[in-house]
């Protein structure tokens, strides 16, 4: 005898964790953070990690397991295919309920629970030739397969929803915006100092936030700025480009090179001294050619930053009626940062529809919507079974 329907609502959730690192940003601080609120609002469930490799878990908590792969062969497999043929296999072993493919793939081999995807963007068929070799194929390979895979599919905005409406006729299940950590607010004048002074930064500035990769049009922005300073136009002022290295990034690392001391490159900044970067800046100028949302521009504007962005779905639904919009061309930026510049600091904003805690709660509603629906369809085939003479139900035991 032996039991197969569960009563509880939150049991074992897997997360895809092979792009968890120390230096969180974009997709990861998106995932971090909910992980985090999750940890607090499923406080019953038990969180499965799956890596090729050792990663850092998001969470310090015994609720909380690293499954590494323990195969030499399934290690040195590419990082998307080690996903789609290994990572289910490894998962069976704790029977989830639920898995999260948060990083915009699913495994498609081998995994018996349900399964939950969060789309980002659309940028493999949007701006392909921003993309990496291995990412463009990695989503021409698995994306369209990843879908047809999940149970539930979570978009980080309206725009992104709408366009894989358009693009695959897939409906969203629920919308799951990124919030703002309260260390997203105007920092002091002290903190300001303190910080723009260990990153060797003086004022004025106009600033920007982003990995060095063509999508985010920082060629464009280091060429704008560069001929407004030869036209008197901000000649006082320097631009401090923040983040870390991406790909097909010679251009970008060029023309920093070839601008002098007019464009600061302070590499990557910690969480916690953004504030007062942003805080401290002009203007937070992000003239990226695509995204699918705009975390950035949510956290300059949380800051009291102007901010100066393309105007697109996307960008408008992170930055509401308090930014800047502008054509990503040289034109379009240099208009839009003189009319910043000229502008009083926007009202600030409130946490209302930007809370983490919101966020989590939606993906929260889903994943007891599956599980439960999954308890339903487990309970159903038990039945049958009864009745057949198979096996006998009896109450679950587990804790």
């Amino acid at each position: 005898m032996y039991s197969i329907v569960r009563e509880t609502a939150f049991e074992k959730i897997g997360l895809d964790g092979r792009m968890f690192g120390s230096n969180p940003k974009g997709i990861i601080k998106y995932i971090r953070e909910l992980c985090i609120t999750l940890d607090a609002l499923l406080a019953e469930a038990e969180f499965f990690v799956y890596a090729r490799t050792p990663v850092t878990l998001p969470v310090v908590s015994s609720r909380w397991h690293l499954r590494v792969d323990e195969s030499i062969a399934g290690r040195r497999l590419p990082s998307s295919i080690w996903l789609a043929l290994r990572a289910g296999f490894i998962a069976r072993a704790d029977k989830l309920d639920v898995f999260w493919g948060g990083t915009g793939l699913l495994p498609l081999l081998g995994l018996r629970s349900r399964a939950v995807l969060t789309v980002h963007d659309l940028a493999y068929r949007i701006v392909p030739q921003t993309c990496s070799g291995r990412a463009l194929w990695s989503a021409r390979l698995f994306f369209r397969r990843s879908l047809a895979r999940a149970d539930a599919v979570l978009a980080n905005s309206n725009g992104t929803a709408r366009r894989l409406k358009e693009a695959f006729n897939r409906s969203s299940t629920a919308i799951v915006r990124p919030g703002l950590s309260p260390l997203f607010r105007p920092a002091s004048e002290s903190e300001i100092d303190t910080t723009i002074l260990r990153l060797g930064v003086k004022r004025p500035y106009l600033l920007s936030i982003a990995t060095r990769e063509p999508r985010k049009n920082l060629s464009l922005l280091i060429r704008t700025f560069l001929g407004m300073r030869k036209q008197g136009l901000i000649s006082a002022h320097e631009l401090v480009l923040a983040g870390d290295r991406g790909w097909k990034d010679e251009a970008i690392r060029t023309a920093i090179a070839e601008a002098g001391d007019s464009v600061r490159d302070v590499g990557y900044v910690a969480e916690d001294q953004l504030a007062a970067l942003y805080t401290g800046a002009d203007a937070f100028v992000f003239p990226s050619k695509y995204e699918g949302f705009g975390m950035p521009v949510l956290e300059a504007l949380s800051c009291g930053a102007r901010v100066v962005t393309t105007d697109s779905p996307e960008l408008r639904e992170a930055g509401g009626q308090n930014a800047v919009y502008i054509s990503p061309t040289e034109e379009g930026l240099r208009r839009g940062i003189l009319h910043a510049l000229a502008s009083p600091r926007p009202t600030l904003l409130t946490f209302g529809n930007h809370s983490w805690e919101q966020s989590a709660s939606a993906m929260a509603d889903v994943f007891r919507r599956l599980i439960r629906a999954n308890n339903d369809d487990n309970r159903a085939q038990l039945l049958r079974n009864t009745t057949q003479g198979k096996i006998e139900l009896v109450p679950s035991t587990r804790k």
